[in-house]
């Protein structure tokens, strides 16, 4: 009877004391809000998260990947892009680029899409919120498209392999950007 209240104990220690490293908590990770992708030499990150001290993080890359491996580095934590409200492209392949944020990050299917000349000032000077409220009110005046990545994903991969998105202006003005496969 006692060596069997013993084994009860050291079992109970011993899984007691086992865990997982990664708790799964919220705090555990950031949650990326938006994001500017800017492709050049190199591709650029500018992102913004569900956080309160506003804060942007920059991140360069051979690729889109290799730019998320350094902007998780520079934030000291995992990105999790599944919340993502707007995406601000500047010159890329914008149909390659958006089957990315659909199929690897997973970006919510209502995540907007939208051009900037300068999206990774429009993410710093501008608060992600109203950039994002920016376009949704111009949508629902007739004066921006309906710019969900699923629609725009889709107008360029039918026969015309264009899409018509948001534009954001420097001034916080929002208008029409077309976009093209080719």
């Amino acid at each position: 009877m006692m060596i069997k209240k013993l084994l009860i104990v050291i079992w109970l220690g011993i899984f007691s004391l086992t865990g997982c490293a990664a708790t799964g908590l919220v705090h555990d990770k950031h949650y990326l809000r938006a994001v500017s992708i800017t492709v050049g030499s190199e591709t650029e990150l500018t992102m913004t998260f569900f956080t309160e001290d506003k804060k942007t993080v920059t991140a360069k890359g051979k690729d889109i990947s290799t730019a998320m491996k350094n902007a998780e580095i520079l934030a000291g934590k995992p990105i999790f892009t599944g919340y993502t409200e707007l995406v601000v492209l500047s010159e890329c392949e914008y149909r390659d680029t958006l089957e990315i944020l659909l199929n690897d990050w997973k970006v919510s299917p209502t995540c907007i899409v939208a051009h900037s000349n300068d999206g990774a000032a429009a993410l710093t000077d501008k608060d992600a919120e109203t950039l994002t409220g920016s376009v949704k009110r111009a949508r629902d005046q007739g004066k921006a498209p309906e710019c969900d990545i699923i629609t725009v994903l889709s107008d360029l991969l039918d026969e015309k392999s264009s899409a018509e998105i948001a534009e954001l202006y420097e001034n916080g003005t929002v208008g029409k950007y077309r976009i093209s496969t080719s």
